[in-house]
């Protein structure tokens, strides 16, 4: 007997659940887990929840989660199953879902301890449709608690206004960057284009294909995007950003730049070969240009993201600004206590506006968001849009990668 309880000791305290290990310390997502969180009973749904940060009990967060639930199942008939995506999965959402009114029910249901509910083929369908849903429902709750989503407008404007100063047209209509029209350093664009809000399912898709699946983890929300006349053109815009500190290189994230449209190491080294000949007078102004132009040629690509075509060429990098907002709530305080110390108020209204302190509320919010920089020449643009580098071709890859990781088993199951 001594011995079982000993086992049993040993067996509780190093049961160690592997795929939960590979999600905390080995780089897993829980988007990829096979399997749920042993949420085997209402009570342990509820724990769940409430460690998550959603007490059902309360109605505003019980109709929030509930709203979750129906999301993501419109989501997942939108985006992963036919009709409505032609390319998606043949397949029925089981009526037990349809019909839930309990979302702790879905944690059952993923669990394989819902009422009725037997390890059998039907069993494990309602199963891996709970998993589903839940993965969806766990991307809406972090896109809808970010809290620097209702600045929005705010921080577009802010960002954007630091280019727009900078892009004008000359008498003859030509686009450029460049303070004035004579600017010696100006670059002349072909286009200039600032991205419009990313819509909700296209947040919720980029999620979804990404291991971070976090919303903080988006970092073009806010987007430039500049054509110019050749590449040669696409290095110069980088230097006159940089220059004017429209662009600061501390705040740029390294591990979201992406050249694929120069070689900058070989451009580097003709560059100061074609510098030396220029200073020797050895070569003419214009025998200079095109000596950079000729140097500037893409380079061999190997992308890393999978949805990107190897015959993609762009410059691409990501960098934060510092966004600084007024809280208006501050100054309407501010002028209710001092109304309050000028005129009589009724006992009760007083005595509120006595116990705020101005202290705990921030006069400015402060923090930096990021932005995304595409650079790209006329040409290049162009074939970025057709044949296997259209966007629409990439839309697909997406929405694949992200079936498959939400749809799991089921994808198997209609093959």
């Amino acid at each position: 007997m001594a011995e079982n309880q000993t086992l049993d000791s040993l067996r509780k305290k190093f049961g160690f659940r592997f795929e939960v290990l590979d999600i905390i310390i080995n780089g897993r997502s829980s988007i990829d887990s096979a399997h749920g969180f042993n949420t085997e009973t209402l009570a342990d749904a509820d724990r769940f929840l409430k460690s998550y940060g959603f007490d059902l009990e309360n109605p505003i967060e019980g109709a929030e989660v509930f709203g979750h639930f129906h999301e993501a199942l419109n989501f997942i008939r939108r985006y992963f199953l036919q009709p409505e995506n032609p390319e998606g999965l043949k397949l029925e959402v089981p009526r037990k879902i349809l019909e839930l009114t309990n979302v702790r029910d879905l944690f059952l249901m993923a669990s394989l301890t819902y009422p009725g509910q037997s390890p059998d083929t039907q069993g494990q369908l309602l199963r891996n449709w709970a998993c589903s849903l839940l993965k969806v429902m766990h991307t809406i709750a972090h896109v809808d608690q970010d809290l620097r989503s209702s600045y929005f407008s705010d921080i577009q404007k802010q960002i954007f206004d630091r280019f727009y100063k900078l892009i004008h047209r000359d008498e003859d209509g030509r686009l450029f960057l460049g303070e004035r029209h004579d600017d010696p350093n100006r670059v002349d664009l072909a286009a200039f284009e600032t991205k419009p809000k990313k819509s909700r399912d296209s947040t919720l898709l980029k999620l979804l294909h990404k291991p971070e699946n976090v919303a903080e983890d988006i970092f073009d929300r806010v987007g430039i995007r500049f054509v110019t006349v050749n590449r040669l053109g696409a290095l110069q815009i980088v230097k006159y950003l940089a220059d004017s500190m429209i662009v600061m290189a501390p705040n740029i994230k390294p591990s979201r730049s992406r050249n694929t449209l120069i070689d900058l190491e070989a451009f580097r080294a003709r560059l100061t070969d074609t510098l030396l000949l220029s200073e020797r007078k050895e070569m003419s102004a214009e025998a200079f240009m095109a000596e950079l132009e000729e140097a500037a040629h893409p380079p061999f690509v190997n992308p890393e993201n999978p949805h990107t075509s190897e015959f993609y060429r762009a410059i691409q990098f990501t960098c934060r600004q510092l966004i600084k907002l007024q809280n208006p709530l501050y100054n309407d305080l501010k002028e209710l206590k001092a109304l309050a110390k000028a005129g009589p108020l009724s006992e009760d209204v007083g005595k509120i506006v006595e116990r705020v302190d101005l202290k705990y509320l921030q006069k400015e919010v402060r923090f930096f968001y990021p932005f995304e920089v595409q650079i790209v020449d006329e040409k290049s643009a162009e074939e970025n849009e057709k044949g296997r580098s259209a966007h629409s071709e990439y839309k697909k890859a997406q929405i694949l990668t992200a079936m498959k990781r939400v749809m799991g088993s089921l994808v198997d199951a209609v093959r």
